[in-house]
């Protein structure tokens, strides 16, 4: 039986090392943050009446802007230097890198029968609607009333 490395190994075609994957994340993750965390604490910067002076002409880098670069930093850091949180986002790599993605094909095959049945479910569903309401509405109320 083959360990978990080694399967990784197999299943890896791309020769792709897991830890830079984890790496790339983290930091498109502290971009993303960084650029969240500049609105909120401008945000805050307002609410409160704080002075926010530019820090760097012509940059428009102000301090709730550099504060929310170095929260964001220190959240990732923090992130990726924790034992718990590196050794999870280690393993859910190497579990994406034995992912068999669908090919173009297949997508567009799978989603073609997507569309073609839930086309199928709105027009059964249209004929049982109009029928339900044509019985409950007219049918029924013109039959109780020739009784």
């Amino acid at each position: 039986m083959a360990t978990a490395s080694e399967a990784s190994q197999q299943a890896n075609r791309s020769g792709i090392d897991p830890k830079r994957l984890v790496v790339i994340f983290y930091l498109v993750t502290g971009i993303v943050l960084a650029l969240f965390l500049e609105h909120v604490f401008g945000l805050l910067w307002g609410r409160f009446g704080w002075n926010d002076v530019e820090l760097f002409e012509g940059l428009g880098w102000r301090v709730s802007t550099l504060v929310g670069y170095v929260a964001a930093l220190a959240l990732v850091l923090a992130a990726y230097f924790h034992p718990r949180t590196h050794a999870l986002s280690i393993d859910v790599a190497s579990e994406l890198m034995k992912v068999t993605w669908p090919t173009w094909s297949e997508t567009r095959a799978s989603t073609m029968a997507v569309v073609v049945a839930s086309l199928v479910a709105a027009v059964l569903l249209f004929c049982i609607d109009t029928v339900a309401y044509n019985l409950m509405v007219e049918w029924l109320p013109a039959l109780w009333g020739k009784l």
